[in-house]
């Protein structure tokens, strides 16, 4: 159980291992930075380097669901970084809460939950349709193939690629 009242300095604890993502440390070369700069100049480290520290870190000790056996409902297979729609979708999710973790907004963590997980976590969880909605215990199932694509054609890829240039010079 929670325990909601207040502690010494207004911090809880929520009673498990989940990282409370508000325990920023800045090493003395970052805080002289801040000291030195102007704060819109000012970069703060992230607190997990990279997506699989991230997954590593938050994901997985916060995010917590009942996972389905292949019968229709949620489907997650522990190889996750084999599946190139969940590593995209998890990084984009990493960058998201880590500009969330130190916005000056009060409600950015919120937001993060109800604008950025959650639409990620019904696609990567799905398991109808979703990249590891196959995904066996006996780790045969690789994920579903890229879908396919056609060539180009030169004279679309040109428009495509220049389609910005003609705006900015009309």
């Amino acid at each position: 159980m929670i325990d909601f009242a207040p502690a010494a300095g207004d911090e809880w604890d929520a009673g498990n291992e989940a990282p409370d993502g508000d325990d920023l440390e800045l090493d003395d070369d970052l805080e002289d930075d801040l000291e030195d700069h102007d704060p819109g100049e000012a970069r703060i480290e992230p607190k997990f380097a990279n997506v699989v520290e991230f997954v590593q870190g938050y994901f997985l000790p916060v995010i917590r669901r009942r996972i389905s056996d292949n019968d229709g409902g949620l489907s997650w297979d522990s190889r996750w970084w084999a599946y190139p729609e969940v590593v995209a979708r998890l990084t984009a999710l990493h960058y998201a809460w880590e500009e969330a973790r130190v916005s000056d907004s009060a409600s950015a963590m919120s937001s993060w939950w109800i604008q950025h997980l959650e639409p990620h976590l019904r696609i990567i969880l799905d398991g109808d349709t979703g990249p590891m909605a196959n995904a066996k215990a006996d780790r045969s199932f690789m994920g579903w193939p890229a879908m396919p694509s056609d060539p180009v054609p030169a004279a679309v890829l040109d428009a495509l690629l220049n389609q910005n240039n003609s705006r900015t010079e009309g």
